[in-house]
C-alpha cells in the first residue's frame, strides 16, 4: 500500500487585495454616513444653565426673552375682528405691525403663525400676514384647521 506524500506543494496562499477593497468600502461607508449625524451639543436644549460662579449680568439691559413661536389669532366678534398675540389682546393691526417690531428688534426670528377663525374674511388674514413680513420676520405660516 503505498501512502499519500505528507508534504503538501499546493500550499494555501492568501489574497489580500479583495480584503482591502471590502476595508476601503466599509471605510468609505462609515465615514460617508457619519458626516451627515449632527452633533448632540449644537441641537437647542433648554436645561443648559450658568455655572453657580458666573457672574450675573448686567441689569441695565434686559434679557433677551427666547420665542418658540409667535401665534396672532384673528377672532371674530360682532364689533369686528379681534388680533390676539400670544394671549395678549391688541387693536389694531398698527400695534400688530409695533409689536412684532420690538421682538425683531430683539435680534430674534421666531416663526409666525397666523390663526384666523373662520369667520374672518382672508383680507384680514393677509393683511396680518403683510404686518409680520413688514416687521422683518421670515417664516410666516398660516395654520390649518384639522378635517
Amino acid at each position: 500500500m503505498k501512502l499519500p506524500p505528507t508534504s503538501n506543494d499546493d500550499s494555501l496562499e492568501l489574497k489580500m487585495t479583495p480584503m482591502i477593497d471590502v476595508v476601503f468600502l466599509l471605510l468609505v461607508f462609515f465615514v460617508w454616513t457619519t458626516s451627515f449625524e449632527l452633533p448632540e451639543f449644537d441641537l437647542p436644549g433648554s436645561l443648559a444653565e450658568l455655572p453657580m460662579g458666573a457672574a450675573e449680568e448686567s441689569s441695565d439691559t434686559p434679557p433677551v426673552e427666547k420665542f418658540d413661536e409667535i401665534i396672532i389669532r384673528l377672532l371674530w366678534q360682532a364689533e369686528g375682528v379681534q388680533i390676539v398675540l400670544n394671549g395678549e389682546e391688541l387693536g389694531q393691526m398698527s400695534d400688530l405691525k409695533a409689536r412684532l417690531t420690538e421682538i425683531t428688534a430683539l435680534g430674534v426670528q421666531p416663526p409666525v403663525i397666523v390663526d384666523p377663525d373662520e369667520k374672518v374674511t382672508m383680507d384680514i388674514a393677509v393683511e396680518a400676514y403683510d404686518a409680520a413680513r413688514a416687521a422683518g420676520l421670515d417664516r410666516v405660516l398660516f395654520a390649518a384647521k384639522p378635517e
